[in-house]
């Protein structure tokens, strides 16, 4: 294992000295200097490039390290000034955890893993293990350094060892999720950004006082060291690591990172052979645009009712977890109390991010219209209007799940944290969440068949379906800042989705004939 990292080593280095040496060649300064491949060919420069590299890289872990967690440091003071240390630990724990399933380096593809394991043909196993070794100990040293000096050795030693422990069963973790789906976590849009927000929602505890402390901590190492043992016997179990290496380490991929983006997106529509074959039962007395539509439905189960399942039981544990500070804490109560009837433009943004229309509109496009637009007939307003219409409903009922858990569970909290004078809200508000779920359901297959953005490799290629995402989550977050008797804003938001829907029946209608086309 030690002669593979000395090689990816020195190619790692060989590689960082040719591309310094191609950039100063390129350099309007030096190109006039340096016109043949001398540099190329002299021992002597390259030697000292070699020294130079390595200690740019050296000190750029250092570096990003210790300014890593200097702020966290500061943030702890900032969020609870009275017990830095234990909010430190409360972060960089719940921070750590997060990096187990997004901060995936050892599989996300680059020129040194091509290089590496599919020109030079060297043991993928090792490698990783090689790779795995240079990544954890540099960085299990900079960290224990580094806490030392701000908080003290024993705690420093703790952190240090539970990031190390966490990394090895991350990357555990990582390897079988891509064996299984085929795909990387950090490519699962989803997934990745609900870990975030419920990641930085938990960072957020010591503002109430609530936070890990030591002992805690000292139980998650010592759970964690048999769980890094059986991870670190699955990756010795573990022999396909050079067909993974070389799907992931194409030349394509390597070169062109949003190529690979491309790729990673179909993946997670793409639909799988089980998936293909669909009970006549489910189909049976259908026809015309209701047949195709209940098809397409059946084949895409897995990736719209996953998600949608994944969103309701994340919600269910919050609301759950909510009612366990409500019954202990009663400032907490009048909080979550008052945000229920007088902040409930929040659901804005929570809606825009639990609603699966995004994803499933990839999942149209790469297994059905990239080629039935081909055909002119799948581009007559009527046909384009009964299709729409079809889906319209099949998403609804899909983003509906996560929506009916998060409207009972606020009418439930509601109830919990004191109650409201007006019974009104306890039904105003749950339809106003529904119509929410309606609303961005409506929202994303509009601008789809306005704005059709997918090329034939899933790349988004239109600036204007660009910019209106980023605008639709512009207007839902710049909505949280409103503060708004819950009844008046649910009734406005009720006719509004209403609105809307007419509206864009109409103009998908209009206009879809001319812009639902293949970029």
């Amino acid at each position: 294992m030690f002669n593979v990292l000395r090689m990816s080593l020195k190619i790692d280095i060989n590689y960082a000295i040719n591309s310094f040496i191609y950039t100063l060649k390129k350099a309007p300064i030096f190109k006039d200097l340096f016109v043949d491949d001398s540099l190329y060919k002299s021992h002597k420069a390259k030697s000292i490039i070699r020294v130079l590299a390595i200690i740019l890289s050296s000190f750029r872990i250092i570096f990003y390290k210790c300014i890593y967690i200097s702020i966290l440091y500061i943030i702890s003071h900032y969020l609870n000034s009275k017990n830095t240390v234990n909010t430190f630990i409360h972060i960089y724990v719940l921070l750590t955890i997060l990096g187990m399933f997004v901060n995936n380096k050892l599989l996300s593809p680059s020129t040194k893993k091509y290089f590496s394991i599919v020109l030079f043909n060297m043991d993928a196993k090792k490698f990783f293990k090689s790779d795995l070794f240079i990544e954890i100990i540099p960085s299990f040293i900079v960290n224990f350094i580094t806490i030392s000096i701000l908080i003290n050795v024993k705690i420093a030693l703790l952190l240090s060892l539970f990031a190390f422990l966490s990394r090895i069963i991350g990357e555990a973790f990582n390897i079988w999720y891509y064996k299984k789906y085929k795909y990387l976590v950090i490519s699962n849009l989803v997934l990745y950004w609900t870990l975030l927000f419920i990641v930085l929602g938990l960072c957020c505890l010591p503002f109430i006082n609530i936070y890990f402390t030591y002992k805690y901590l000292l139980l998650l190492v010592l759970l964690f060291i048999p769980l890094m043992l059986i991870s670190y016997y699955y990756i010795n179990k573990v022999n396909d690591y050079k067909l993974i290496y070389k799907k992931l380490n194409t030349l394509n991929t390597v070169i062109d990172s949003d190529s690979r983006k491309g790729y990673d997106r179909q993946n997670i529509v793409e639909v799988k052979n089980k998936d293909k074959y669909i009970n006549n039962k489910k189909i049976k007395g259908k026809k015309g645009y209701d047949l195709f539509n209940t098809i397409f439905f059946e084949r895409h189960k897995e990736i719209l009712l996953r998600s949608a399942k994944n969103f309701s039981l994340i919600i269910f544990v919050v609301i759950i977890g909510s009612i366990f500070f409500i019954k202990g804490n009663e400032k907490i109560a009048k909080g979550i109390n008052y945000a229920i009837l007088n902040r409930l433009s929040w659901a804005v943004i929570i809606m825009y991010f639990i609603n699966r229309g995004s994803i499933l509109t990839q999942a149209m496009f790469y297994n059905c219209d990239h080629s039935m637009l081909t055909f002119n007939f799948y581009r007559e307003p009527k046909v384009i209007l009964n299709l729409f219409k079809k889906r319209l409903i099949t998403i609804i009922k899909v983003n509906l799940m996560p929506a009916i858990v998060m409207s009972i569970g606020v009418v439930v909290l509601l109830y919990l944290s004191g109650g409201s004078t007006n019974i009104i809200n306890y039904i105003t508000i749950p339809i106003f969440i529904l119509s929410l779920s309606v609303f961005f359901s409506v929202h994303y297959l509009v601008i789809y068949y306005l704005l059709q953005p997918y090329n034939k490799y899933m790349k988004i290629k239109s600036l204007t379906y660009t910019l209106v995402l980023s605008l639709t989550y512009i207007f839902s977050y710049s909505l949280t800042k409103l503060v708004m008797s819950s009844l008046i804003f649910s009734i406005i938001g009720v006719l509004s989705t209403i609105a809307y829907v007419l509206l864009s029946l109409l103009v998908v209608y209009r206009f879809a004939p001319i812009t639902f086309k293949i970029r």
